[in-house]
């Protein structure tokens, strides 16, 4: 895999038309955000949030604050657009180098692949987090279709594939109290509380 350099430019090159390009399927997204058990006044943290696909949802749980960031400023410019709200932030970040913590919750939905430093990820991913906090990883789309969209050519510059959830957690264990795996022909999931 490439440096984020070349993420950031792969993602720049298809902001304008990731919405049109890219079906994320509503009633899946709330189950998802069902299992987080989010809270009125959470500070909430989206990792490579895109064009904002979770921000409406999770605006829905009356966060005191999403943070929404992704390494592509395009992408960013395309959220902004559509969600103005005053308790959200987008900010054109590397994830690694960000420097808030104290989140109850942080998610990757829909981005974990781009992200091949597993053990950095959940390193990165316990310090952002309040103790107890919660991290979730999650697509609403199977392993199986994941790794097939993700075997282009370009695309694979840019991405891992995704290891069944329970191998694919063996990262996150020692950060972690895992205590959601969902790994079917509807979804993948992982979770857990912040040891």
């Amino acid at each position: 895999m490439e440096n984020s350099q070349s993420t950031k430019e792969f993602f720049n090159n298809i902001a304008e038309k990731w919405d049109a390009m890219c079906y994320h399927d509503q009633d899946k997204i709330e189950a998802i955000l069902t299992l987080a058990d989010l809270k009125p006044g959470n500070r909430i943290l989206d990792i490579a949030t895109g064009t904002g696909i979770l921000i409406p949802y999770l605006l829905q749980a009356e966060p005191e604050v999403v943070v929404a960031i992704d390494l592509s400023d395009q992408m960013i410019v395309q959220a902004q657009k559509k969600y103005p709200e005053p308790n959200v932030y987008f900010e054109v970040a590397d994830f690694y180098d960000l420097n808030e913590n104290g989140f109850d919750f942080a998610i990757a939905y829909s981005a974990y692949p781009h992200f091949p430093e597993k053990v950095a990820f959940s390193k990165k991913m316990a310090a952002c987090l309040k103790p107890n906090g919660r991290f979730m990883i999650a697509h609403s789309e199977s392993r199986k279709t994941i790794n097939h969209r993700h075997s282009g050519v370009e695309v694979k510059k840019v991405s891992d594939s995704l290891k069944e959830a329970k191998e694919e957690s063996c990262y996150f264990r020692v950060n972690f109290d895992i205590d959601i795996l969902v790994d079917t022909d509807e979804l993948y999931i992982i979770s857990g509380k912040k040891i």
